[in-house]
């Protein structure tokens, strides 16, 4: 059976609140557009090509997921938007206007935590403020305003060594946020954490997404993460890679965690799984080598 095969429920057949949802996003401005983007490595004839005419259009506040296998050019992709690297060829159009390196008009959270350690939390936030020439007290008040949005208020004095992992990504969050970008690119940002506090950080990113006017590209390996958060879905292939297809998300927001038992939610992440991960018939194309160290006189199967 090929994903295509796995029928999702029209959008039109669900609650009149989701058609709507849609016909919204439909009718909003485009803000983002890919363009036959290429991006390739090497060169004197061993050039690997990471994927190869790329387009898509995102509209304004969008919440937009990339899923796809290992390879496939995701976080490559991600990375181009943001302007941290250089494409191959194609072109990237944020409001009608050229990307060509790193602006203040996207802002960008890691896996990784890349808070100033040296830093408080609240100058943490400052740090871009200042950076686009706000005055300190100008930027002291906006940080304290976002640290308020993000739930972090009663710790703007700490240092990121005090904060847990969900919350150095909040504050992480909250200093992309503040010089207002009109893109939020997040690479797997929840992918550090341990599965409680990544529950908590994609409720606390719906929240803040809700509040803000910014549209979000959003890179994800985990398929229940993809469905929950996400507007539409970019499936990404590998060799080549490139965009297998753009689903509709179906489930009904407000989301909640009741949902990842619905119909629609099933079928979408059934739908993903034989995306990324197609039944294989027979046995495994490669198997490791059976070695055995001890003999503990009772075989497992």
């Amino acid at each position: 059976m090929s994903p295509s095969e796995i029928k999702l429920p029209d959008y039109r057949s669900l609650a009149p609140a989701v058609a709507a949802r849609f016909e919204r996003i439909r009718e909003r401005p485009v803000i983002l557009s890919v363009r036959d983007l290429k991006k390739s490595f090497g060169a004197n004839g061993s050039t690997h090509v990471v994927f190869d005419h790329l387009s898509l259009e995102i509209h304004r506040r969008e919440f937009i997921c990339a899923v796809g296998p290992s390879g496939c050019g995701k976080s490559t992709l991600a990375r181009i938007v943001a302007g941290l690297d250089e494409a191959s060829g194609g072109e990237i159009l944020l409001n009608g206007e050229s990307v060509a390196g790193p602006g203040p008009d996207r802002g960008m959270v890691f896996q990784g935590y890349t808070l100033f350690p040296w830093l408080t939390v609240k100058r943490n936030v400052m740090f871009g403020l200042q950076m686009s020439g706000k005055a300190p007290s100008t930027a002291d008040t906006e940080a304290r305003q976002w640290l308020d949005m993000v739930g972090l208020s009663k710790f703007e004095e700490s240092y990121p060594h005090e904060l847990s992992g969900g919350m150095k990504q909040r504050v992480a969050i909250a200093r992309a946020l503040a010089n207002n970008p009109r893109i939020l690119i997040m690479d797997e940002p929840f992918g550090a954490l341990d599965a409680q506090t990544r529950a908590q950080m994609q409720n606390y990113l719906l929240q803040i997404w809700k509040k803000v006017d910014v549209t979000i590209l959003f890179i994800t390996h985990d398929l229940d993460e993809a469905a929950f958060l996400s507007d539409r879905i970019i499936v990404m292939g590998v060799n080549p890679g490139g965009i297998r297809e753009v689903i509709e998300n179906p489930v009904p927001r407000p989301r909640s965690p009741a949902q990842f038992i619905s119909p629609e939610f099933l079928a979408l992440k059934k739908r993903l799984e034989h995306h990324i991960h197609p039944p294989v018939e027979g046995e495994p194309a490669e198997k490791l080598p059976m070695i055995k160290l001890t003999d503990a006189g009772d075989e497992v199967e």
